[in-house]
């Protein structure tokens, strides 16, 4: 984290974790809406509203039926629609509070949206099983089932 100090021994990186912990609650919004988000392979330096429908156009592909295409900025994209783990939902959030977090401060997020789907985009080739993010959405059931009481 910007400004922490390196830990030199366990006892000081507890100490130092105990110190900058902070509280976070959520708080459900009345008009939270379910959506569809879209995870791009770029870093776009703004925050703030966008018109994304009159210049995103997703659309399935020709060649294969589990395929979107799209174009982002003259560059082609290939998109793959996955569902989140089962017991598992994603959530927008919107800080209260716009400022750094200070020490022990209690910080308030707003549920603005939810999704039990997403579609993640690539642009030099297709997506496919080993991309880390479908692995990732995978490692849920592995754990589940390390976690579970084998009755040993």
């Amino acid at each position: 984290a910007e400004g922490a100090e390196s830990c030199t021994s366990l006892d000081s990186c507890s100490q130092q974790a105990y110190v900058m912990q902070t509280a976070v609650s959520v708080i459900q919004a009345e008009d939270a809406t379910q959506i569809k988000p879209h995870l791009l392979p770029c870093e776009i330096m703004f925050t703030g509203p966008a018109n994304v429908t009159a210049y995103f156009k997703p659309r399935q592909s020709v060649a294969d039926e589990n395929l979107l295409e799209a174009e982002f900025r003259g560059r082609r994209l290939n998109g793959h629609t996955i569902s989140l783990p089962e017991g598992y939902q994603g959530v927008v959030l919107q800080d209260t509070i716009a400022a750094s977090v200070a020490d022990g401060e209690e910080r308030r997020w707003v549920q603005k949206a939810a999704f039990d789907k997403l579609v993640y985009w690539k642009h030099d080739d297709l997506p496919g099983d080993s991309d880390p993010l479908r692995k990732c959405m995978q490692w849920t059931s592995i754990a589940n089932v390390l976690a579970a009481d084998h009755g040993v």
